[in-house]
């Protein structure tokens, strides 16, 4: 399943976290004492006042050693807990941690307006009118953003790189120990920021120069007049008139009257290669790789369709036909009708938007019901391994072989981001239910009822059984019965 093959011990229901404690996955038997970076209560005050003004925050210098985020805002109430993912984890909390480790955090507030999450002695953020205000503190960095106003982030350990924004001036240092300054739009100039080595700025878009592996590259009233001429990197465009730009072998695009006629190559030579053409559009557009292509004629209007590999070959009229055969999987579909044979897994189903799409060990299927509601599954060696039904806006349910799964009534917001989902999302939900390899977190009635448990054992549910994608698995699989 994915999980990580280290001894665990089993906890004893003594050993469950109380009102001020946390496990981990990787020491259940050891309870953690509270150990996060101290800042006064004037610090948070003043963080609060800025956040509700849309106002300039001002940062006190060192504080009392054993003041705390808990010790000013302790709650009444015991406080709920739930799983770290190892993604998360790697990103925001702890780059070198191992990418198999579940943490647990713990959280409370009052959200969107207030809302503190916590993983004691290694992460611990503060969200205030979500998502206008937000300070993280972690072992590696530390971030404070204020949209639109002010956002800040500095290393704790080594390069110390940082960055500070307000409003359009900004400062900071980069991994490389240069130091930079500017005021957009008359001036400025960075290190090692926005994919480049170095740009520099005067007057933006008047002029604007960047430089990438010594390559120098020159804009003149950004994006209409590029140039560079250098071993690495040759570009010469009149945005959109004419433009021909190469970067070694990874970019080669060429255009004329844009985006009537292009020709866009990307990592030319490798597994990863891609080519783009338009002749002009929308009359022929193709897109190739090394493992299918397909053709557009009157785009959306015609489409053909072939993988390489298993010789699955496509032909669609949209809205309104479309017949696929080969690679195990035969498809047609004729206005309202449509059907699905799966010879591989050995199920058939009625579907208007199965493709398939395999890179190397792994077969992707999709099934959309008027464009909001889809069926999604992943098999890799034959195995399910994800599986998504979206029946929208009544609920969700999302099956991962590696990090359980996440089952949500309604789910009408669209909004992705991963500490919105974790802490923030559920109180929008009449049932949020998410259970990962190390705990069960139940939410129910918007927030008003919440349970969290922890596994005795690590594991992860059964997957859902693969049905026939059609109206009746999307709503079963939907409310989570298999």
């Amino acid at each position: 399943m994915g999980l990580p093959t280290r001894r665990i011990t089993e906890p004893h229901i003594n050993d469950l976290p109380g009102p001020h404690e946390t496990l981990s996955w990787r020491r259940w038997s050891r309870r953690r004492s509270h150990s996060c970076l101290s800042y006064s209560s004037k610090t948070y005050t003043a963080f609060i006042i800025c956040c509700a003004l849309a106002a300039w925050i001002s940062l006190v210098a060192p504080t009392k050693a054993n003041s705390s985020i808990y010790d000013n805002f302790k709650p009444t109430s015991p406080r709920s807990f739930f799983a770290v993912d190892p993604d998360l984890l790697i990103r925001s909390m702890d780059p070198k941690a191992d990418s198999k480790t579940w943490l647990l955090a713990e959280t409370w507030g009052f959200p969107p307006i207030f809302l503190r999450s916590k993983i004691p002695g290694l992460f611990e953020r503060l969200d205030i009118l979500y998502p206008l205000a937000y300070q993280e503190n972690s072992n590696f960095q530390k971030k404070i953003k204020i949209i639109p106003l002010f956002e800040s982030r500095w290393s704790k350990i080594p390069p110390f790189d940082n960055y500070t924004r307000f409003l359009t001036m900004f400062k900071g240092r980069s991994d490389m120990g240069h130091d930079y300054w500017g005021f957009f739009p008359f001036y400025g100039y960075s290190y090692r920021r926005f994919g480049v080595d170095k740009y520099m700025f005067f007057l933006f878009p008047l002029y604007y120069q960047s430089e990438d592996d010594g390559a120098k590259t020159y804009r003149i009233l950004w994006p209409f007049i590029t140039y560079a001429n250098d071993p690495v990197r040759f570009s010469m465009k009149v945005w959109p008139l004419y433009g021909k730009d190469r970067i070694r072998n990874d970019y080669d695009n060429r255009f004329l009257l844009w985006p009537f006629f292009q020709i866009t190559d990307k990592y030319i030579g490798q597994e990863q290669w891609t080519s783009y053409k338009a002749l002009p559009f929308p009359l022929y557009v193709t897109r190739e790789t090394n493992y299918d292509y397909n053709l557009d004629l009157m785009w959306p209007l015609f489409t053909y369709y072939k993988h390489y590999a298993s010789g699955h070959t496509r032909y669609s009229l949209r809205p309104f036909f479309s017949y696929g055969y080969g690679g195990g999987i035969d498809e047609f579909s004729f206005l309202f009708y449509s059907s699905k044979k799966d010879r591989n897994s050995g199920t058939s189903s009625s579907s208007t938007d199965a493709y398939i799409s395999v890179g190397k060990d792994e077969v992707v299927t999709e099934r959309k019901f008027f464009f909001m509601s889809a069926i999604q599954k992943r098999y890799r060696e034959g195995n399910l391994v994800y599986a998504k039904y979206r029946f929208w806006p009544f609920a969700e349910y999302t099956w991962d072989h590696a990090k359980g799964s996440h089952w949500k009534i309604p789910e009408v917001i669209p909004i992705k981001d991963t500490w919105w989902n974790l802490n923030l999302g559920r109180f929008l939900r009449l049932v949020d239910l998410r259970e990962t390899p190390v705990t069960r977190e139940l939410s129910v009635l918007f927030g008003l009822g919440r349970k969290n448990d922890i596994k005795n054992h690590p594991h992860i549910n059964k997957p859902p059984k693969s049905g026939d994608d059609n109206w009746s698995e999307l709503i079963i699989g939907s409310f989570r019965k298999n």
